[in-house]
């Protein structure tokens, strides 16, 4: 029998509590505030540009030619609309009140469940964090699935459950064996290149209150940001959560992803949902849309931490980005008919349909600016003074986006002076990423064999 089936649900009050909409009022208060300095900045920034190249360059406007004025004023309204509005509003959301939910005080047994693939180096450091938990009642389980370094031997070594496939079979089947095993009524998850927070059980433990709450993710952060590849990831993270994931929850009352290195699942939700399904590469959202469209929430913990390590090599992160993006657009597949219907409340409104157009959408017209931005100049007749005329422009933009990053890392309130300055070298980061998305768009056409 369903959970469900036991536990009813309250009825709607009103149409907001219907699409699991929070703080409704405030949230068009948002929006309107949002357009309002959209506008400002749409239509008073181009004439300050304009001043700023009058007085650098000694041109005056008169002998710009029309169309050029247009195209860079285009360029800007673009950026304004696609990357500064919903960041503002993001932002806005993300500091509307949260109506949390009263905590559990409970303690109940929770399995700790470790997925491993040839992880020599960070198996260690993983299941020692494990042990170093403040929780009085779990067990740990570790998975290694088909390893072929020394990861098995170094499992061993410790008190553990193990469970060794001799094959690599993926993570699904893995974090699935792992379930099988588990005794807790919470269970764990986490990757086996974490390392936990010893807080981390109680926090997500303590979310667990309302019966309709299936799971409970936690904040990523990186362990070093000693390079400026390992900056870039620092940024992405902290924005991602501290602004969307806190905007979604405030908004709404789940989050689109429960992330695999701090995820704590009711064990009897997740084995209602069929478990993990190996039917995609981002098997941590599509199991996070599996629970949602069932009715249960995906609540976010932002204290409960897990700290994994970033990739620092180009190729690497390549690869990585292009897998995640290809499990996004198949998870997209596979949870069509959630889009737009309200099924899950503003994720399935908002979020998602958000996430999915706009995130491959902006890919591609990034990669069209870098082709047809210096057609443009080359064939213009007139390029240097294209590039004179257009460099207050993009200074302008890169100081707007460089202010939004630096935003997003004093709400997360991680402002080291080193990630504060890096929020000015984002741009090749983040065209980078936009090309990862279009291979991995093309990738998935073609139907290209990727494994994790």
């Amino acid at each position: 029998m369903n959970r469900a089936d036991n536990t009813a649900r309250p009825a709607c009050r009103n149409p907001a509590e219907c699409l699991k909409v929070k703080n409704p009022g405030m949230m068009i208060l948002a929006l309107l505030l949002s357009v309002f300095v959209s506008v400002l900045l749409w239509r008073g920034l181009p004439s300050f540009i304009d001043s700023i190249n009058r007085m650098l360059f000694g041109y005056d406007e008169l002998f710009i030619p029309a169309w050029l004025h247009g195209t860079l004023q285009m360029f800007f309204a673009i950026y304004v609309w696609g990357s500064l509005f919903p960041f503002v509003f993001f932002s806005l959301l993300a500091n509307l009140p949260d109506k949390k939910k009263r905590s559990s005080t409970r303690l109940p047994f929770v399995s700790v469940i470790i997925p491993s693939f040839n992880e020599e180096s960070n198996i260690s450091r993983c299941i020692e964090s494990a042990f170093a938990i403040d929780y009085p009642f779990y067990e740990v389980i570790v998975v290694d699935d088909g390893s072929r370094d020394l990861t098995v031997p170094i499992i061993e070594n410790y008190n553990v459950s193990v469970i060794r496939l001799r094959d690599n079979h993926g993570k699904s089947a893995a974090l699935n064996r792992g379930l099988e095993r588990a005794r807790g009524e919470i269970v764990f998850f986490t990757d086996s290149d974490s390392y936990l927070d010893p807080m981390v059980l109680k926090y997500l433990v303590s979310n667990f209150s309302d019966p309709f709450t299936g799971a409970v993710a936690g904040k990523v952060l990186l362990r070093k940001t000693d390079s400026y590849l390992k900056r870039m990831q620092a940024i992405e993270y902290l924005y991602g959560q501290s602004v969307i994931k806190e905007a979604q929850v405030r908004s709404g009352y789940s989050v689109s992803i429960c992330p695999g290195p701090v995820t704590a699942f009711r064990r009897d939700v997740l084995l209602e949902a069929g478990g993990f399904k190996d039917r995609t590469l981002a098997e941590d959202f599509d199991i996070t849309l599996d629970l949602l469209e069932k009715g249960y929430e995906t609540v976010y913990e932002p204290r409960a931490i897990a700290y994994t390590s970033a990739v620092n090599s180009w190729s690497v992160l390549k690869k990585q980005r292009i897998r995640w993006s290809r499990g996004h657009l198949q998870v997209y597949r596979e949870h069509h008919q959630t889009l737009f219907t309200g099924k899950t409340g503003l994720l399935s409104l908002f979020w998602l349909p958000y996430a999915l157009f706009i995130g491959f959408g902006s890919a591609f017209l990034e990669m069209m600016f870098i082709v047809v931005f210096p057609s443009i100049v080359v064939l213009s007749a007139m390029p240097l003074t294209f590039l004179k005329f257009g460099i207050a422009y993009m200074l302008v933009m890169e100081c707007l986006t460089a202010l939004q990053g630096a935003i997003s890392l004093l709400q997360s309130r991680h402002n080291s002076v080193s990630l504060m300055l890096s929020t000015f070298l984002t741009q090749p980061y983040r065209i980078f990423l936009s090309y990862t998305r279009v291979v991995a768009f093309s990738d998935e056409l073609k139907n290209k064999r990727s494994t994790w």
